[in-house]
């Protein structure tokens, strides 16, 4: 790895933001707008989609940023999509890749550290950063584009899938929604230090991550010390409920965990799932017992068939904003 333009001195802070942004900032929202073909409002709208901030008359904008803005105009423009949906495209993308550029960044700051640390260093933490940026990059956009492919494909075969068995709409469908969260993780994470609440974090939500992909589910999201999953069968959402318990909740470097499982038809928007077999999960997790996974009526219904899990039922309680609720504890036949 060598350094453009010199590489016998030091990066400055702007030649580590051009080899990240591709491209210098020289164009003003006006100049952007003028070359992608749009007013400068719908500039603005687009750009706070995509989760950027307000520039103002500055110079901000790159070439890139344009390129990017007129291939979301075009689509509009040719009939694919139409602006409301782009706008949605665009936020989601923002989120997404928002999570993971902050992740990234705590990366790199932990490779930079170590290099500096050790026979690598530099003797500048921003000649580091920017070396490991320099060939992270290239690497990185393709699996980038490689992991995206793939999830489309995945993501692309349920939604056929569900078309096929009837009528039901492609963004409203069944499925099984669980929330799991840490017990007393508050309370733990007051006698612990920065870096070990980290690693706790991380083994927590790598565990979670194996247990729900490894057994067909998806991760709708992480909070700190919760995890939020879908599947399209209880079975399934059973088994990962029942996965967690024993890899997490019988790991000693691990608090205990519950988690609340509900069934029933959910709408999916930006990744996200709404509806009530959500909300019903989260009570249900916040009732559960620790080491415990707590199920809905309608998933223990489906589950009353299946001898591989031992179902308990346990009596009504009050929930709020669902009133009495008949919850049932679920395991595994061994």
């Amino acid at each position: 790895m060598t350094l453009p333009p010199d590489p016998s001195r030091r990066p400055t802070p702007d030649e580590l933001e051009r080899l990240l942004l591709g491209a210098s900032r020289r164009y003003t929202r006006e100049q952007i707008a003028e070359g992608a073909g749009m007013s400068v409002a719908e500039v603005a709208r687009y750009w706070r989609a995509f989760g950027f901030p307000d520039v103002g008359d500055e110079q901000a904008f790159t070439v890139w940023d344009m390129e990017a803005l007129r291939a979301v105009v075009e689509l509009v423009r040719d009939g694919v999509v139409e602006e409301p949906t782009a706008i949605q495209m665009v936020r989601a993308l923002g989120r997404m890749t928002g999570r993971l550029a902050e992740w990234h960044v705590e990366t790199l700051a932990e490779i930079v550290e170590e290099a500096e640390a050790g026979s690598r260093g530099t003797g500048s933490r921003l000649t580091s950063a920017y070396l490991v940026a320099q060939k992270l990059l290239p690497e990185f956009e393709r699996l980038l584009i490689y992991t995206w492919r793939r999830k489309l494909a995945a993501s692309v075969n349920r939604l056929v899938a569900i078309g096929q068995i009837g009528e039901t709409p492609l963004l409203t469908a069944p499925a099984s929604v669980g929330f799991a969260d840490l017990v007393s993780f508050t309370r733990l994470s007051r006698g612990l230090s920065v870096e070990e609440l980290g690693e706790l974090v991380e083994q927590f939500e790598a565990t979670t991550n194996d247990v729900i992909f490894g057994n067909g589910g998806r991760v709708v999201k992480t909070l700190g010390d919760e995890v939020v999953f879908v599947a399209d069968k209880p079975e399934t959402a059973a088994t990962i409920g029942c996965r967690l318990v024993e890899e997490i909740g019988g790991n000693p470097d691990l608090p205990d965990i519950r988690v609340g499982i509900a069934t029933g038809q959910v709408v999916a928007r930006l990744g996200d799932v709404f509806g009530t077999p959500t909300n019903l999960a989260a009570r249900l997790t916040a009732l559960a017992q620790r080491n415990t996974v707590l199920v809905d009526e309608t998933t223990a219904d489906e589950l009353s068939d299946d001898p591989s899990f031992a179902l308990r039922a346990l009596p009504p309680r009050t929930v709020r904003g669902f009133g009495a609720v008949r919850a049932y504890t679920v395991s595994v036949r061994r």
